[in-house]
């Protein structure tokens, strides 16, 4: 249950921080160690940054970045601590690296690493974790590496349609596998044509005759 209203408490603050004004913005050219605190936020929709640290009860909105590349664009290093929160739509991102009561929602784009220093599992009478959710069309994961493909209306630019992304467990820590959640979402075309199969069905089980 407590699981749950965190999540509601996290999209709330997604929404809310996608609609309000963000503490800072990169829209192009190339930030050097970026460091948000407290409640500050972070929109990215082009350029990049050698590295991100979030800390405390700040946002991170990733819309689109530059090529990964030092210098250039991309994100090398995201650290998202503490209870940060991070969507993070497309783009381009070296290594991902979550600590304490973090969480994160990747939906398109390129990620490279992720580095998972949290505990899943059961604390007193209530479940930790996972701390990551990957929303994507299709997966398959093994305990070192997630490949799949992400849901088309997520990376308009087409540049990301699929996704890999190595995972580095680290010792003394869940593994990075059980630390994510996958939510899959069909294809439009999939989805229509569950509900007409479902239509089909309900029609040949109706008995014929009387009203």
């Amino acid at each position: 249950m407590k699981r749950v209203l965190l999540q509601f408490v996290f999209l709330g603050l997604c929404s809310c921080v996608s609609w309000g004004a963000f503490t800072y913005t990169i829209s192009n050219g190339y930030e050097y160690g970026v460091l948000l605190h407290n409640n500050e936020s972070l929109l990215v929709t082009g350029g990049g940054a050698d590295q991100i640290d979030a800390y405390d009860n700040s946002y991170i909105e990733v819309k689109s970045t530059g090529p990964l590349q030092l210098d250039v664009g991309g994100i090398g290093i995201l650290l998202l601590n503490d209870n940060g929160a991070l969507n993070f739509y497309n783009g381009e991102l070296g290594s991902f690296r979550i600590y304490d009561n973090a969480e994160a929602i990747f939906r398109g784009g390129r990620i490279d690493y992720i580095r998972s220093f949290q505990y899943v599992g059961w604390v007193g009478r209530d479940w930790v974790g996972p701390h990551i959710e990957i929303v994507c069309r299709d997966y398959v994961a093994t305990s070192t590496l997630v490949t799949g493909t992400w849901n088309a209306d997520n990376n308009h630019d087409g540049l990301w349609d699929t996704f890999r992304i190595q995972l580095l467990n680290q010792n003394g820590y869940s593994p990075v596998l059980s630390n994510i959640k996958f939510t899959v979402i069909p294809e439009p075309t999939t989805v229509c044509l569950l509900a007409l199969g479902g239509i089909v069905l309900s029609r040949a089980r109706r008995p014929s005759g009387g009203f």
